[in-house]
C-alpha cells in the first residue's frame, strides 16, 4: 500500500463534523492511503488544486454550500476525480441531482467504515485502471504514430526503387490497387539497347511488407538484365533462380513476361502462374467489322519464379507475329477473384467481357469505379491489370530512331573463349553468350536456338571428348543415373590440359558459324538404334541438327561445325 504514499495520491474527506472526520481518516491512513480533511468547500477547492485527488468524500451540507457545489465547480474545471456523498438525510431529489452531476455512489449516516472502503476500493481500483488505459492510449497512438512515419518512409523508398526509370508510354495503360500499406503486385517496363520492349506484370505471395520484398528482388533483376541487352529466356532463368535462393522455402512470384521485337515483328509470351493473357487482335483484312476482330488466351505452362530449383527448371515460351492492331491484357488473380456488392467475385469472364467493350480505356474504368465505390471497396488481394495497344506500340517504335539498332549485324564479329580443368564442369559460360548476342540485336528466338545449340556441344565436348564417357550408359533409366554420377565425380581429376573451346563468329552473309573443339582424341557420334530408351541418349545431337542450316563433324571427332542463320 505504501506505493500511494510515494507518488502522492491523497483521499479528500470535506466534512464540518471533526470527530466523523478524524475517524475516517485513521481508517483510511491504516489502508495506506494520504488523507486530506477539510471543513468547508473552500479549502477544499484549494486541496484540488495543489494536489493529486483520486478520492472525494463529501459531506451533503457544508457550511459554504453543498455537494452540488463541490461538483460544479469539478466540472468547471474539468477534473474527473470520482466523487462519493455522505448524508443523514434520505432525499430522492438530492440523490437524483448528485448523480446527474457525475456523483458514482451515497453513503449514509452512521457510516459502516468496512463497508465505505469497500465501495472505496471499488472506485479507486477502477480509476487506476483508467489512469492505466489512459496512459496506454497515449502509447499507443505514438507508437501507431511512428509506425505510420516509418510505414510512410519506406513506402516512399520502394516506390522509387521498383518504379525508378519505369518509362510511361501511351501505348500501356494500367491501374493498381493495394490490400495493404505495401503491394505485392509490380508492373515493369523497358526498353533494351537492341529496341525490344519488355514488359512484366509479378504478383509475389501474400500482402503487405512480405509480398513487397520480393518484388525488390525481382525489380531490380529485371532492369538490370534487360539494360544490359540480356534475352527473354535468360532474364526468366536468372529471376527463378534468384528467387529459388533467396526467398523463403514458402514464397514465390507469379509473372507475365512480354517481349516486343518490333524489328522482327515477334512477340514473345512467358506465363508462370499467372491468369491467362488476353489478346483481342484485328485480322490482317482490316476490316472495322466487329467479326473481324479474333481473341487469343495464353493460359500459365510454366510454375511460378521460385518453386523450382535452377537445374529443374524450364522456360516456355510462345511466339506470335507481333500483332498491327489489336490490344493485350495482362491482369492478376486479385482482380478476378474480388469481390462485388452481391458476394460473387468479378470472375474472368466478365473481366473478358469488359475488356472487349472498353480495350485500352479499361485500366480508368476500374479507376473510376475503385474511386466512387461502384465497387466493393474491401480490397481482399493486391489488384492491378494493365493493357497494351499495338497500333500505338508501332506508332511508337516508327518514331523512334533505330538505325543504330538496325546496322549492329551489319558488319562481322568473332567471339572466342576456352575454358580448361574442373572450371568445365562449372563455369556459366552461356550468359555472357547471350548477352553478347542481344547487344548486337538478336532475337530472343534466335539467342535460345543458339544458347540450346552451344550447350548441347559443349556438354558433348565434355562428356565424350575430354571425359571419354560412352553415351549407352544413358540406355537405361539405372545407366542415366550412373552416367551423371560418374561424371560429376570426375571434376577433381580434370588438369589445365583438359580443354574445351567455343568460337562464333558473324559473318557478312548474315550467318553464325559455331565451332566447338576439344581436348580428347575424338568420338564417332552416336547410335540411337541400339537404344531401347531413345529420349535418353541421342536426342541431342538430332535436335542440334534440326536447329542448324549445316552441321559438320571433323575427323577425328574432336570438332564439331555448325552454321545458323
Amino acid at each position: 500500500m505504501s506505493e500511494h504514499s510515494a507518488i502522492n495520491h491523497f483521499v479528500l474527506v470535506v466534512d464540518n463534523d471533526a470527530v466523523v472526520s478524524q475517524s475516517i481518516s485513521d481508517f483510511i491512513h491504516s489502508k495506506g492511503y494520504n488523507v486530506i480533511i477539510c471543513d468547508n468547500l473552500e479549502d477544499a477547492f484549494f486541496e484540488i488544486s495543489i494536489n493529486r485527488i483520486d478520492l472525494i468524500l463529501v459531506n451533503f451540507f457544508q457550511s459554504d454550500g453543498t455537494a452540488l457545489t463541490l461538483l460544479e465547480n469539478l466540472r468547471q474545471l474539468n477534473k474527473e476525480i470520482p466523487v462519493v456523498v455522505v448524508t443523514d438525510r434520505k432525499e430522492p431529489q438530492a440523490f437524483l441531482d448528485c448523480f446527474k452531476m457525475g456523483v458514482l455512489d451515497f453513503v449514509v449516516k452512521p457510516i459502516n467504515v468496512e463497508l465505505f472502503w469497500y465501495k472505496a476500493e471499488i472506485l479507486l481500483t477502477r480509476i487506476r485502471l483508467q489512469e492505466k488505459v489512459k496512459q496506454q492510449s497515449v502509447e499507443l497512438e505514438k507508437m501507431l504514430y511512428e509506425k505510420a512515419r516509418e510505414e510512410q518512409l519506406a513506402r516512399h523508398i520502394f516506390e522509387h526503387l521498383v518504379n525508378v526509370d519505369n518509362s510511361q508510354f501511351d501505348f500501356i495503360k494500367s491501374f493498381s490497387q493495394a490490400s495493404a500499406n505495401f503491394s505485392g503486385d509490380i508492373l515493369l517496363n523497358s526498353v533494351s539497347p537492341n529496341g525490344n520492349l519488355f514488359i512484366m506484370l509479378a504478383d509475389s505471395t501474400g500482402h503487405g511488407l512480405s509480398a513487397a520484398m520480393p518484388i525488390m528482388r525481382v525489380a531490380s533483376t529485371f532492369k538490370a538484365m534487360v539494360y544490359k541487352c540480356f534475352s527473354l529466356v535468360t532474364l526468366i532463368y536468372e529471376l527463378n533462380e534468384k528467387l529459388f535462393y533467396e526467398n523463403p522455402d514458402d514464397r514465390f512470384v507469379a509473372c507475365i513476361l512480354l517481349e516486343a521485337d518490333l524489328f522482327r515483328n515477334k512477340l514473345y509470351v512467358w506465363n508462370g502462374g499467372m491468369p491467362p493473357v488476353f489478346l483481342h487482335l484485328r485480322h490482317n483484312n482490316q476490316s472495322q467489322d466487329n467479326n473481324s476482330w479474333l481473341n487469343k488466351v495464353f493460359k500459365s505452362t510454366n510454375m511460378a519464379l521460385g518453386i523450382l530449383p535452377p537445374n529443374t527448371f524450364i522456360a516456355d515460351i510462345v511466339e506470335i507475329d507481333l500483332p498491327h492492331e489489336g490490344y493485350a491484357c495482362l491482369y492478376s488473380d486479385g482482380l478476378i477473384e474480388q469481390s462485388l456488392f452481391d458476394n460473387s467475385q468479378f470472375g474472368m469472364e466478365r473481366l473478358n467481357a469488359l475488356f472487349h467493350e472498353k480495350l485500352d480505356s479499361l485500366p480508368y474504368f476500374f479507376k473510376e469505379n475503385f474511386d466512387n465505390n461502384s465497387l466493393d471497396n474491401h480490397i481482399i488481394d493486391d489488384i492491378s491489370v494493365c493493357t497494351l495497344d499495338f497500333q500505338r506500340l508501332h506508332d511508337w517504335y516508327r518514331s523512334q530512331d533505330v538505325r543504330h539498332l538496325l546496322s549492329n549485324k551489319n558488319g562481322e564479329f568473332d567471339w572466342d573463349i576456352t575454358i580448361s580443368g574442373p572450371m568445365l564442369l562449372s563455369a556459366d559460360y552461356l550468359s555472357m553468350l547471350n548477352q553478347f548476342l542481344s547487344a548486337f540485336g538478336f532475337a530472343t528466338y534466335f539467342c535460345q536456338r543458339v544458347f540450346t545449340v552451344v550447350a548441347e556441344l559443349f556438354s558433348n565436348a565434355i562428356d565424350h571428348g575430354v571425359l571419354k564417357l560412352d553415351s549407352r550408359l544413358k540406355n537405361d533409366p539405372e545407366g542415366f543415373e550412373l552416367y551423371h554420377s560418374i561424371r560429376d565425380g570426375c571434376a577433381d581429376r580434370l588438369t589445365s590440359s583438359d580443354w574445351v573451346k567455343v568460337s562464333i563468329t558473324w559473318n557478312d552473309r548474315y550467318e553464325l558459324l559455331i565451332t566447338v573443339s576439344d581436348s580428347g582424341k575424338g568420338f564417332t557420334g552416336f547410335d540411337k538404334s541400339i537404344s531401347n530408351y531413345p529420349e535418353l541418349s541421342g536426342r541431342g545431337l538430332s535436335l542440334v541438327k534440326k536447329l542448324c542450316k549445316h552441321y559438320e563433324l571433323i575427323s577425328p571427332g574432336n570438332i564439331t561445325k555448325v552454321v545458323m542463320e
